[in-house]
């Protein structure tokens, strides 16, 4: 299908002006508000406290949430790809929920099962808290981050097939053995974009944290919900605009990571 020069060029304003608009604008004014007063209060504004607290609570969710995700990912993964079993379909089904489900339905459904009067109520009941505390923060991390790694690395396992494996396989080695010398190196962009995926979803969640927690600043309170505390709650506008911009800062190094990466996979 030939397109004609203006054509060409109409749509290229009109995908330019309709990014421009959506968000080059939000963030302009954003950063605008954040820097008019000068670096000094911004600074200030990100080194109190709670903040520090919010950025490492953040970081804390993102350091747990990575490893068991990776873990159960490529586990999960491979068993969708390698594997020939009932449910099958349904196993499918179940990674892509969280592409499916509203985050905050994530959260009530977090607090039927580990709330007081939940299925799981007994644990509450014994001192350990899951709901309105870190924990429950964890777990609903986990779950809406569920999928990334899992689809990511499922492709790169159809592609690499089955002839290395069972080539080692046949050469004595264990099941282990073949999968530290020969999945793993395999899978690795892939797993590792997942990863950086995993980060980014990670620090951005809102909807499922804020129904698991408290919101006590200096207790659990991620760096998304105190934005939303110093917007809505303190009315701190300032606050919040310095707040937004540290975590735009965090997801611009992650999406440079993405960028990095996609172009060392589309390379090899």
């Amino acid at each position: 299908m030939r397109v004609s020069r203006g054509t060409r060029l109409s749509l290229r304003v009109v995908a330019l002006g309709y990014l421009f608009v959506l968000l080059a604008v939000p963030i302009g004014v954003i950063l605008w508000r954040t820097f008019e007063p000068g670096l000094s209060e911004f600074v200030a504004s990100i080194s109190t406290p709670a903040a520090k607290s919010a950025l490492n609570l953040s970081l804390l969710i993102v350091a747990i949430t990575v490893p068991v995700n990776v873990v159960f990912g490529v586990a999960t993964a491979i068993a969708l790809v390698r594997g020939r079993f009932r449910g099958r379909g349904l196993l499918q089904a179940v990674v892509d929920l969280p592409f499916a489900v509203s985050p905050i339905v994530v959260g009530v459904a977090l607090i039927m099962l580990w709330g007081a009067g939940g299925w799981f109520g007994a644990v509450d009941a014994a001192g350990f808290k899951v709901i309105f505390g870190i924990p429950g923060m964890v777990l609903a991390t986990i779950f809406v981050t569920l999928p990334f790694v899992v689809r990511e690395v499922e492709p790169v396992l159809h592609e690499i097939g089955l002839d290395q494996e069972q080539a080692a396989s046949t050469l004595g080695a264990s099941g282990w053995q073949t999968f530290w010398r020969i999945t793993l190196p395999a899978i690795r962009w892939g797993l590792t974009y997942g990863v950086v995926l995993t980060v980014a979803r990670a620090l951005g969640e809102f909807g499922a944290v804020i129904m698991v927690s408290s919101g006590f600043p200096g207790v659990s309170q991620t760096l998304t919900l105190l934005v939303h505390s110093r917007y809505i709650d303190d009315h701190n506008t300032y606050g919040a605009y310095a707040a937004a911009t540290l975590l735009m800062g965090i997801a611009l190094v992650v999406l440079l990571l993405m960028t990095v990466l996609d172009r060392k996979r589309s390379d090899r």
